[in-house]
């Protein structure tokens, strides 16, 4: 099979299409300047995300330092309540209001509308 030939109208037509499909070559400068070009966007992006990551690696360590301090402090506080808790003191007072144990020889009075329930 013959591949067809295109038909051109005028004679000098061909020749031009053959030019112009020379031009479109990439010169080996060309290639570098896009080359270089194309590592620079690459450089650019790579390290516009670096930053983003750090600040956002910051912002979350100030958070978490904040929740480390209320931690910090609640731990305190129960502690603290934890020590309050096992004196004689609040032992006696717990067993009294939750429990309502009395004392050996103590009278308790009570009124009439907790007497009921």
């Amino acid at each position: 099979m013959a591949v067809p030939q295109k038909k051109y109208k005028y004679p000098h037509t061909a020749q031009v299409e053959k030019v112009r499909k020379v031009k479109r070559r990439i010169s080996p400068r060309k290639l570098s300047k896009w080359l270089f070009l194309a590592f620079l966007v690459y450089l650019i992006f790579s390290f516009s995300h670096n930053f983003y990551q750090a600040h956002q690696l910051k912002k979350e360590i100030r958070v978490l330092q904040s929740k480390l301090v209320k931690l910090e402090e609640e731990n305190k506080k129960l502690l603290e309540e934890l020590e309050y808790i096992q004196t004689p003191e609040a032992i006696e007072k717990i067993a009294r209001e939750k429990l309502g144990l009395i004392k050996p020889g103590e009278i308790v009075i009570l009124r009439a509308k907790e007497a009921k329930q």
